[in-house]
């Protein structure tokens, strides 16, 4: 839902203007200094991740998702959107961090990188492709701003469930390991 709510949000905050090349303009400001703070947030985000948990740093930026997501579709005015657009800059580096260190914390060191490029990256291209044609229809049948709360519903739905799927943040090393079985025990030797 992520790629497919920024795939059309410039289009979003280009309406809000008297023109569109002023609206486009606008847009490239925002998104610039959003880069910015989102770099900026890059330096803040393993202090706050390690302070809260990898698991609670997922759920933080899945809520701020869900919110900006949701915001988008109440406020009205360029102004208020690009406040709204700015958490992303809050969200971003809290939700990187926060992946690379649950799936540090919950699964083989080797197979970390691994798990993030496919179980995320992939994953999240496949969900958007098919959520694409989906939001499409939305974004014609109902406008922009329905669109948005329904995807931001979508979001805060899936972090509310992830609250109770997701792992502790106790690292492998601290978990209880049930004892081997005399089966494996004679298969080693």
């Amino acid at each position: 839902i992520y790629g497919v709510y920024d795939q059309q949000f410039p289009v979003y905050f280009s309406s809000q203007f008297a023109t569109l090349r002023e609206g486009n303009a606008m847009f490239g400001y925002l998104n610039s200094f959003q880069v910015f703070l989102e770099a900026a947030g890059m330096f803040c985000a393993p202090w706050l991740v390690n302070r809260i948990g990898a698991k609670n740093g997922l759920i933080f930026a899945g809520m701020v998702m869900a919110l900006r997501m949701i915001a988008s579709g109440w406020v009205e005015g360029p102004l208020l959107i690009s406040i709204t657009k700015l958490l992303h800059a809050l969200e971003l580096p809290v939700l990187l961090v926060a992946i690379f260190k649950y799936n540090s914390l919950n699964f083989d060191k080797r197979l970390s990188s691994t798990l993030y490029l496919v179980g995320f990256a992939c994953t999240s291209s496949v969900i958007a492709t098919v959520l694409s044609p989906l939001a499409g229809y939305s974004y014609e049948k109902y406008g922009f701003a329905q669109s948005y709360l329904i995807m931001g519903l979508m979001v805060f739905c899936t972090t509310f469930i992830s609250i109770f799927l997701l792992r502790s943040n106790k690292p492998l090393s601290e978990r209880v390991v049930p004892a081997p079985s005399a089966v494996s025990i004679l298969k080693s030797e």
